[in-house]
Protein backbone atom coordinates (compact mmCIF):
# COMPACT_ATOMS: atom_id res chain seq x y z
CA UNK A 1 0.00 0.00 0.00
CA UNK A 2 2.81 2.34 0.91
CA UNK A 3 4.49 1.60 -2.42
CA UNK A 4 1.37 2.54 -4.40
CA UNK A 5 0.98 5.75 -2.41
CA UNK A 6 4.60 6.72 -3.07
CA UNK A 7 4.14 5.90 -6.73
CA UNK A 8 1.00 8.04 -7.00
CA UNK A 9 2.60 10.92 -5.08
CA UNK A 10 5.57 10.79 -7.41
CA UNK A 11 3.31 11.08 -10.45
CA UNK A 12 1.41 13.94 -8.79
CA UNK A 13 4.67 15.78 -8.21
CA UNK A 14 5.72 15.26 -11.85
CA UNK A 15 2.31 16.41 -13.10
CA UNK A 16 2.56 19.58 -10.98
CA UNK A 17 6.03 20.33 -12.35
CA UNK A 18 4.84 19.81 -15.94
CA UNK A 19 1.79 21.99 -15.30
CA UNK A 20 3.90 24.75 -13.73
CA UNK A 21 6.35 24.68 -16.64
CA UNK A 22 3.50 24.75 -19.17
CA UNK A 23 1.87 27.74 -17.48
CA UNK A 24 5.25 29.47 -17.18
CA UNK A 25 5.94 28.92 -20.88
CA UNK A 26 2.44 30.02 -21.88
CA UNK A 27 2.65 33.20 -19.81
CA UNK A 28 6.06 33.92 -21.27
CA UNK A 29 4.80 33.54 -24.84
CA UNK A 30 1.80 35.80 -24.15
CA UNK A 31 3.99 38.43 -22.48
CA UNK A 32 6.49 38.30 -25.36
CA UNK A 33 3.73 38.66 -27.97
CA UNK A 34 2.22 41.64 -26.14
CA UNK A 35 5.63 43.33 -25.90
CA UNK A 36 6.26 42.64 -29.59
CA UNK A 37 2.85 44.04 -30.54
CA UNK A 38 3.34 47.23 -28.51
CA UNK A 39 6.87 47.95 -29.73
CA UNK A 40 6.12 47.21 -33.39
CA UNK A 41 2.99 49.35 -33.15
CA UNK A 42 5.06 52.27 -31.89
CA UNK A 43 7.61 51.73 -34.65
CA UNK A 44 5.04 51.63 -37.45
CA UNK A 45 3.25 54.76 -36.21
CA UNK A 46 6.48 56.70 -36.88
CA UNK A 47 5.73 59.18 -34.10
CA UNK A 48 9.16 58.53 -32.60
CA UNK A 49 10.74 60.27 -35.62
CA UNK A 50 9.38 63.60 -34.38
CA UNK A 51 10.89 63.12 -30.90
CA UNK A 52 14.57 64.16 -30.85
CA UNK A 53 15.23 62.34 -27.57
CA UNK A 54 14.15 59.00 -29.05
CA UNK A 55 15.92 59.47 -32.39
CA UNK A 56 19.11 60.38 -30.51
CA UNK A 57 18.95 57.10 -28.60
CA UNK A 58 18.25 55.22 -31.86
CA UNK A 59 21.36 56.71 -33.48
CA UNK A 60 23.49 55.88 -30.44
CA UNK A 61 22.23 52.29 -30.38
CA UNK A 62 22.88 51.84 -34.11
CA UNK A 63 26.40 53.18 -33.62
CA UNK A 64 27.06 50.85 -30.68
CA UNK A 65 25.42 47.77 -32.20
CA UNK A 66 26.42 48.10 -35.84
CA UNK A 67 29.30 50.48 -36.47
CA UNK A 68 31.41 49.44 -33.49
CA UNK A 69 30.71 45.79 -34.25
CA UNK A 70 31.51 46.06 -37.96
CA UNK A 71 35.22 45.07 -37.68
CA UNK A 72 34.27 41.88 -35.83
CA UNK A 73 31.65 40.92 -38.42
CA UNK A 74 34.20 41.47 -41.19
CA UNK A 75 36.64 39.31 -39.25
CA UNK A 76 34.07 36.51 -38.99
CA UNK A 77 33.29 36.85 -42.69
CA UNK A 78 36.97 36.65 -43.61
CA UNK A 79 37.32 33.61 -41.40
CA UNK A 80 34.24 31.39 -41.32
CA UNK A 81 32.66 32.79 -44.50
CA UNK A 82 35.75 32.42 -46.69
CA UNK A 83 36.46 28.93 -45.33
CA UNK A 84 32.88 27.90 -46.14
CA UNK A 85 33.20 29.22 -49.70
CA UNK A 86 36.52 27.46 -50.25
CA UNK A 87 35.18 24.12 -48.96
CA UNK A 88 32.06 24.42 -51.13
CA UNK A 89 34.19 24.95 -54.25
CA UNK A 90 36.52 22.06 -53.39
CA UNK A 91 33.56 19.77 -52.68
CA UNK A 92 31.89 20.66 -55.99
CA UNK A 93 35.13 19.97 -57.89
CA UNK A 94 35.64 16.64 -56.16
CA UNK A 95 32.25 15.34 -57.28
CA UNK A 96 32.71 17.09 -60.66
CA UNK A 97 29.52 19.12 -60.47
CA UNK A 98 30.30 22.84 -60.51
CA UNK A 99 26.58 23.70 -60.52
CA UNK A 100 26.56 22.81 -56.83
CA UNK A 101 28.68 25.88 -56.06
CA UNK A 102 25.81 28.30 -56.58
CA UNK A 103 23.25 25.98 -54.97
CA UNK A 104 25.29 25.31 -51.83
CA UNK A 105 26.32 28.96 -51.61
CA UNK A 106 22.66 29.89 -51.73
CA UNK A 107 21.43 27.38 -49.15
CA UNK A 108 24.37 27.09 -46.76
CA UNK A 109 26.08 30.48 -46.74
CA UNK A 110 23.48 33.04 -47.77
CA UNK A 111 20.23 31.66 -46.34
CA UNK A 112 21.52 29.89 -43.23
CA UNK A 113 25.05 30.74 -42.15
CA UNK A 114 25.14 34.52 -42.65
CA UNK A 115 21.92 35.50 -40.77
CA UNK A 116 22.59 33.02 -37.99
CA UNK A 117 26.22 34.03 -37.40
CA UNK A 118 25.41 37.75 -37.45
CA UNK A 119 22.58 37.20 -34.96
CA UNK A 120 24.86 35.19 -32.68
CA UNK A 121 27.47 37.94 -32.87
CA UNK A 122 24.90 40.59 -31.90
CA UNK A 123 23.77 38.42 -29.00
CA UNK A 124 27.33 37.83 -27.80
CA UNK A 125 28.35 41.46 -28.09
CA UNK A 126 25.20 43.41 -27.23
CA UNK A 127 22.78 40.92 -25.69
CA UNK A 128 24.14 40.99 -22.17
CA UNK A 129 24.59 44.77 -22.40
CA UNK A 130 20.90 45.23 -23.29
CA UNK A 131 19.63 43.12 -20.39
CA UNK A 132 22.07 44.70 -17.93
CA UNK A 133 21.30 48.27 -18.98
CA UNK A 134 17.50 47.92 -19.08
CA UNK A 135 17.49 45.73 -15.96
CA UNK A 136 19.43 48.33 -13.98
CA UNK A 137 17.03 51.03 -15.17
CA UNK A 138 14.11 49.01 -13.82
CA UNK A 139 15.95 48.39 -10.55
CA UNK A 140 16.55 52.14 -10.12
CA UNK A 141 12.93 52.92 -11.01
CA UNK A 142 13.78 54.93 -14.13
CA UNK A 143 10.84 53.38 -16.00
CA UNK A 144 8.45 54.79 -13.39
CA UNK A 145 10.20 58.15 -13.63
CA UNK A 146 9.69 58.20 -17.41
CA UNK A 147 6.00 57.41 -16.98
CA UNK A 148 5.66 60.27 -14.49
CA UNK A 149 7.06 62.60 -17.18
CA UNK A 150 4.54 61.34 -19.75
CA UNK A 151 7.12 59.31 -21.69
CA UNK A 152 6.32 55.69 -22.48
CA UNK A 153 9.28 53.48 -21.41
CA UNK A 154 8.79 51.23 -24.43
CA UNK A 155 9.26 54.15 -26.79
CA UNK A 156 12.37 55.54 -25.10
CA UNK A 157 14.04 52.36 -23.81
CA UNK A 158 12.86 49.43 -25.93
CA UNK A 159 12.11 50.80 -29.38
CA UNK A 160 15.61 52.23 -30.09
CA UNK A 161 17.27 48.92 -29.26
CA UNK A 162 14.84 46.89 -31.36
CA UNK A 163 15.38 49.22 -34.33
CA UNK A 164 19.16 49.06 -33.89
CA UNK A 165 19.20 45.25 -33.75
CA UNK A 166 16.91 44.94 -36.80
CA UNK A 167 18.69 47.52 -38.98
CA UNK A 168 22.20 46.46 -38.02
CA UNK A 169 21.34 42.78 -38.35
CA UNK A 170 20.10 43.29 -41.89
CA UNK A 171 23.04 45.45 -43.00
CA UNK A 172 25.68 43.27 -41.34
CA UNK A 173 24.17 40.16 -42.95
CA UNK A 174 24.54 41.77 -46.38
CA UNK A 175 28.15 42.68 -45.58
CA UNK A 176 28.91 39.20 -44.27
CA UNK A 177 27.65 37.64 -47.51
CA UNK A 178 29.40 40.17 -49.77
CA UNK A 179 32.77 39.80 -48.06
CA UNK A 180 32.50 36.00 -47.88
CA UNK A 181 31.58 35.61 -51.56
CA UNK A 182 34.06 38.10 -53.01
CA UNK A 183 37.05 37.36 -50.79
CA UNK A 184 36.29 33.64 -50.99
CA UNK A 185 36.41 33.91 -54.76
CA UNK A 186 39.76 35.69 -54.58
CA UNK A 187 41.15 32.98 -52.29
CA UNK A 188 39.91 30.28 -54.65
CA UNK A 189 41.59 32.11 -57.52
CA UNK A 190 44.86 32.73 -55.64
CA UNK A 191 45.13 29.06 -54.68
CA UNK A 192 44.47 28.15 -58.34
CA UNK A 193 41.53 26.03 -57.25
CA UNK A 194 39.21 27.68 -59.73
CA UNK A 195 39.17 30.65 -62.07
CA UNK A 196 37.54 33.68 -60.44
CA UNK A 197 35.22 34.48 -63.34
CA UNK A 198 34.10 30.88 -63.64
CA UNK A 199 33.48 30.83 -59.89
CA UNK A 200 31.49 34.06 -60.02
CA UNK A 201 29.43 32.74 -62.94
CA UNK A 202 28.45 29.66 -60.95
CA UNK A 203 27.53 31.79 -57.94
CA UNK A 204 25.41 34.00 -60.17
CA UNK A 205 23.60 30.98 -61.61
CA UNK A 206 22.61 29.81 -58.14
CA UNK A 207 21.33 33.22 -57.04
CA UNK A 208 17.65 34.13 -57.22
CA UNK A 209 15.14 36.56 -55.72
CA UNK A 210 13.88 34.01 -53.21
CA UNK A 211 17.41 33.63 -51.83
CA UNK A 212 17.67 37.39 -51.34
CA UNK A 213 14.26 37.64 -49.68
CA UNK A 214 14.97 34.77 -47.27
CA UNK A 215 18.30 36.31 -46.30
CA UNK A 216 16.66 39.70 -45.72
CA UNK A 217 13.81 38.26 -43.64
CA UNK A 218 16.15 36.22 -41.46
CA UNK A 219 18.72 39.00 -41.20
CA UNK A 220 15.97 41.35 -40.02
CA UNK A 221 13.76 39.09 -37.89
CA UNK A 222 16.36 37.00 -36.05
CA UNK A 223 18.11 39.99 -34.39
CA UNK A 224 14.83 41.87 -33.84
CA UNK A 225 13.07 38.96 -32.10
CA UNK A 226 16.21 38.18 -30.12
CA UNK A 227 16.29 41.77 -28.88
CA UNK A 228 12.62 41.56 -27.93
CA UNK A 229 13.30 38.44 -25.86
CA UNK A 230 16.26 40.14 -24.18
CA UNK A 231 14.10 43.16 -23.30
CA UNK A 232 11.39 40.88 -21.93
CA UNK A 233 13.91 39.20 -19.66
CA UNK A 234 15.29 42.56 -18.57
CA UNK A 235 11.82 43.72 -17.54
CA UNK A 236 11.38 40.57 -15.47
CA UNK A 237 14.31 41.51 -13.26
CA UNK A 238 11.95 43.82 -11.37
CA UNK A 239 13.60 45.71 -8.53
CA UNK A 240 16.03 42.95 -7.60
CA UNK A 241 19.56 43.59 -8.95
CA UNK A 242 20.50 39.96 -8.25
CA UNK A 243 18.10 38.90 -11.00
CA UNK A 244 19.96 40.78 -13.74
CA UNK A 245 22.72 38.19 -14.44
CA UNK A 246 20.13 35.40 -14.33
CA UNK A 247 17.89 37.22 -16.79
CA UNK A 248 20.86 38.00 -19.03
CA UNK A 249 21.76 34.31 -19.23
CA UNK A 250 18.13 33.31 -19.83
CA UNK A 251 17.78 35.99 -22.50
CA UNK A 252 20.84 34.94 -24.49
CA UNK A 253 20.10 31.21 -24.30
CA UNK A 254 16.42 31.78 -25.01
CA UNK A 255 17.29 33.87 -28.06
CA UNK A 256 19.50 31.12 -29.44
CA UNK A 257 16.73 28.56 -28.92
CA UNK A 258 14.22 30.92 -30.53
CA UNK A 259 16.37 31.36 -33.66
CA UNK A 260 16.87 27.61 -34.02
CA UNK A 261 13.15 27.01 -33.52
CA UNK A 262 12.21 29.64 -36.12
CA UNK A 263 14.68 28.14 -38.58
CA UNK A 264 13.22 24.66 -38.06
CA UNK A 265 9.69 26.00 -38.53
CA UNK A 266 10.78 27.74 -41.74
CA UNK A 267 12.32 24.51 -43.08
CA UNK A 268 9.17 22.56 -42.25
CA UNK A 269 6.98 25.16 -43.97
CA UNK A 270 9.13 25.06 -47.10
CA UNK A 271 9.09 21.26 -47.15
CA UNK A 272 5.29 21.19 -47.17
CA UNK A 273 4.66 24.10 -49.53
Amino acid sequence: MQTWQSYIEGWHWRAERVGEFTLYLFNGVIRFCCLLWDVLGMCLKMQWLSRPAVTHVVIRQIYFTGIQGLPWVLFFALGAGVIAVYNIVVFAQQIQDLSLIGTLMNWVLIQEMAPFMVSIFLLARSGVAVVTEIGNMHVRGEDAFLRSMGVHPYEYLHLPRVIAFAVCGLILTFLFVAVSVWVGGLVVSWTQTMNFFEYFLEVRRGADIEMLLVMMVKGLCFPMLSCMLLLDQACRAGRDPNQIPIRATNGVLGSLILMVLLDVIWILIRSFV
